[in-house]
């Protein structure tokens, strides 16, 4: 299962702050994030920008990729609270997971390798992210079959959304934490 996660609209949030400031709370926001992939058991792949991308892998990878996913909008929420910062100064990221086929190993150049991943499903993982809002955890319906029923979280259906790469419409799901969860 991979997980992508992205802040939103950082360009503009960070068009009107000092680069000090940005990278502050650019490296804040990506280690509570990892801290929490960490203890979902899922592994960084790799950071682009604000961009974070995760991998799990072994037993209940699409469920502890789900829950590690609402755990970090929450993160980045508490965050915000103790920045205490006006909502024009607030941070929020979107989430796509996807199960799927990868293929895992070393790419790059002679120069400069990369242990990640490659394959359809981490580009859809890439677009379901791009289709999340502020503070949303959007899933593919094979993520979702993955995850089954939880105590923890519900998985609201969304109208089907095109994607880059896609012939037709893909099913999606967006996941909320039950209350009490």
């Amino acid at each position: 299962t991979i997980l992508f996660s992205d802040i939103r609209g950082f360009t503009a949030f960070s068009e009107k702050r000092e680069p000090e400031e940005v990278i502050a709370m650019l490296n804040e926001a990506l280690q509570r994030q990892t801290d929490i992939v960490h203890r979902h058991g899922g592994d960084i792949d790799k950071f682009v920008g604000d961009e974070l991308m995760a991998r799990f892998s072994g037993p209940d990878h699409a469920q502890r990729a789900t829950l590690a996913a609402v755990d970090m909008v929450e993160a980045v929420a508490n965050l915000n609270q103790e920045r205490g910062v006006a909502e024009a100064a607030k941070i929020h990221i979107g989430v796509g997971i996807n199960t799927g086929e990868m293929v895992l190993g070393a790419m790059g150049s002679e120069q400069r390798m990369d242990f990640t991943v490659i394959g359809d499903a981490v580009n859809l993982g890439a677009r379901l992210c791009s289709v999340a809002g502020r503070g949303e955890v959007i899933v593919s319906e094979v993520t979702k079959a993955q995850v089954g029923e939880q105590p923890t979280v519900a998985f609201v259906s969304h109208d089907p959304v095109s994607v880059k790469g896609k012939s037709e419409p893909i099913t999606i799901f967006e996941v909320t934490r039950r209350a009490g969860g």
